[in-house]
């Protein structure tokens, strides 16, 4: 039995635990940046950026649970434009030759539906995630690939993985200045201006971000020894955390308002009777669209809500 504050105390400690340590973050961020470099020289016809998206944007990631795990490390290969290139010749004929002379793999490369997946042999600690796009002429939304694997067919369609993450960090914004501000003071810190969001992202974390690394853990203790592909997506999990956080101040009331609105909040934005997750920085793409078509995953994501409420904020919790 816990106190409250014991409780966040406790949960304070786990998601520390839990986050990549600053010796993986700089091998991760120097592995991208090589690769961006290796790229820029090998492409003088092409003007490409190299950038992270997913959990290592967001101050989301958490420890694989087995040291035989590796880190998912997903990538944004950004093309300044379209080049005249179709989306299959931008995936397939430009971008699967660089990866496959970057590095050796020995697993080779595998062609997922919007990106390549390489495990590079020298590179044990993460595998990549390439998502080939182009910038669009607005300067902030992107063009990616994506590969109808019945039809084996490639279109564009539209993206915004940065504008996600000011997203998230626009609902926390609050709390990370507060947090910052104090992890400041508190290592007597003076920062430079161009540091600043540099510190922010990687030293300072929010009850957001702690709420939604535990919520990811949780999720992979309970399917840890499931493959039927049922288990809750990372985006779903972050979008929800995020859209139901009321900037409050420690992660357990955090984590109960959250858990407690997430099943009417899923039911209330229902469109004509199907499942519908708005990205909230591309309208109109729905992360839920799958539940649609395969109803079991919309049926474990309740039921994983309900097992990590009774879990993680059940009122036996406390003293």
């Amino acid at each position: 039995m816990y106190s409250k504050d014991d409780l966040n105390a406790l949960y304070r400690t786990i998601a520390a635990n839990i986050d990549i340590s600053d010796e993986m973050f700089d091998a991760a961020e120097k592995e991208y940046t090589d690769l961006g470099k290796w790229i820029d020289e090998e492409t003088p016809d092409y003007k490409i950026s190299i950038f992270p998206q997913g959990s290592f944007g967001l101050g989301t990631v958490i420890k694989p649970i087995s040291n035989e795990d590796d880190y998912d490390l997903d990538i944004v290969c950004q093309f300044a434009k379209s080049y005249g290139l179709s989306a299959k010749e931008l995936k397939i004929d430009v971008v699967k030759p660089l990866l496959m002379h970057y590095k050796k793999s020995s697993k080779g490369i595998v062609n997922k539906r919007r990106c390549w997946h390489v495990d590079y042999d020298d590179i044990p600690q993460f595998h990549m995630d390439i998502i080939p796009s182009f910038l669009a002429s607005s300067g902030e939304l992107i063009f990616i690939t994506e590969h109808n694997e019945e039809a084996d067919t490639y279109e564009y369609i539209g993206s915004n993985p940065s504008g996600y993450i000011k997203w998230f960090f626009d609902r926390c914004a609050k709390q990370h200045e507060r947090l910052y501000q104090n992890y400041v003071k508190e290592h007597r810190m003076v920062v430079m201006q161009a540091d600043i969001e540099k510190v922010k992202r990687r030293k300072v974390k929010t009850p957001l971000q702690r709420v939604v690394q535990l919520l990811k853990r949780h999720r992979d203790v309970m399917f840890a020894y499931d493959d039927s592909g049922n288990k809750p997506v990372s985006i779903i999990i972050t979008t929800m955390a995020a859209i139901l956080y009321q900037e409050e101040d420690n992660i357990i009331d955090a984590m109960t308002k959250i858990l407690a609105a997430a099943p009417k909040w899923i039911h209330d934005n229902m469109k004509d009777g199907e499942y519908f997750i708005e990205n909230p920085s591309y309208a109109g793409e729905n992360f839920a669209d799958k539940w649609n078509t395969h109803p079991e995953r919309a049926a474990t994501f309740f039921t994983w809500l309900k097992q990590a409420a009774d879990d993680l904020t059940s009122d036996s919790l406390y003293a």
